[in-house]
Protein backbone atom coordinates (compact mmCIF):
# COMPACT_ATOMS: atom_id res chain seq x y z
CA UNK A 1 0.00 0.00 0.00
CA UNK A 2 1.16 2.91 -1.03
CA UNK A 3 0.23 5.99 0.63
CA UNK A 4 -0.01 9.58 -0.69
CA UNK A 5 -1.69 12.57 0.49
CA UNK A 6 -3.14 15.62 -1.75
CA UNK A 7 -5.20 18.97 -0.91
CA UNK A 8 -7.38 19.67 -3.35
CA UNK A 9 -8.89 23.79 -3.66
CA UNK A 10 -12.54 23.97 -4.54
CA UNK A 11 -14.43 26.51 -5.35
CA UNK A 12 -17.76 27.69 -3.51
CA UNK A 13 -17.14 24.73 -0.76
CA UNK A 14 -19.64 25.47 1.86
CA UNK A 15 -20.98 23.08 4.96
CA UNK A 16 -23.66 22.21 3.09
CA UNK A 17 -21.14 20.58 0.74
CA UNK A 18 -18.73 19.31 3.38
CA UNK A 19 -20.92 15.88 3.69
CA UNK A 20 -21.69 15.29 -0.06
CA UNK A 21 -17.98 15.38 -0.90
CA UNK A 22 -16.42 13.08 2.30
CA UNK A 23 -18.97 10.62 1.65
CA UNK A 24 -18.54 10.74 -1.99
CA UNK A 25 -14.57 10.48 -1.60
CA UNK A 26 -14.86 7.97 1.53
CA UNK A 27 -16.85 4.77 -0.61
CA UNK A 28 -13.88 4.85 -2.73
CA UNK A 29 -11.43 1.87 -2.44
CA UNK A 30 -8.14 2.70 -1.98
CA UNK A 31 -9.26 6.45 0.34
CA UNK A 32 -7.91 6.17 3.60
CA UNK A 33 -9.09 9.60 4.27
CA UNK A 34 -11.16 12.67 3.87
CA UNK A 35 -11.07 16.00 5.45
CA UNK A 36 -12.59 19.03 4.09
CA UNK A 37 -12.32 22.76 5.32
CA UNK A 38 -15.04 24.81 4.44
CA UNK A 39 -12.77 27.77 5.68
CA UNK A 40 -10.18 27.88 3.13
CA UNK A 41 -12.22 25.85 0.55
CA UNK A 42 -10.03 22.62 0.54
CA UNK A 43 -10.05 18.82 0.68
CA UNK A 44 -7.03 17.38 2.08
CA UNK A 45 -7.22 13.50 1.09
CA UNK A 46 -4.81 10.62 2.25
CA UNK A 47 -5.11 7.47 -0.43
CA UNK A 48 -3.23 4.69 -1.96
CA UNK A 49 -1.66 5.86 -5.09
CA UNK A 50 -1.55 2.05 -6.38
CA UNK A 51 -5.33 1.76 -6.73
CA UNK A 52 -5.94 5.59 -7.70
CA UNK A 53 -4.31 8.65 -8.78
CA UNK A 54 -4.87 12.60 -8.56
CA UNK A 55 -6.53 12.69 -11.62
CA UNK A 56 -9.09 10.38 -10.67
CA UNK A 57 -9.56 12.48 -7.41
CA UNK A 58 -10.40 15.41 -9.30
CA UNK A 59 -12.58 14.22 -11.68
CA UNK A 60 -14.99 12.46 -8.68
CA UNK A 61 -15.39 16.03 -6.99
CA UNK A 62 -16.01 17.84 -10.55
CA UNK A 63 -18.40 14.85 -11.25
CA UNK A 64 -20.22 15.84 -8.26
CA UNK A 65 -20.87 19.78 -9.68
CA UNK A 66 -18.27 21.38 -7.85
CA UNK A 67 -15.21 23.42 -9.39
CA UNK A 68 -11.63 22.34 -8.91
CA UNK A 69 -8.89 24.38 -8.59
Amino acid sequence: MADSQIIITVEGLTSDCEDTIRQTLERINGIDRVIVNTENKKVFIEYDDEKIDEQFLRETIEDEGFKVK
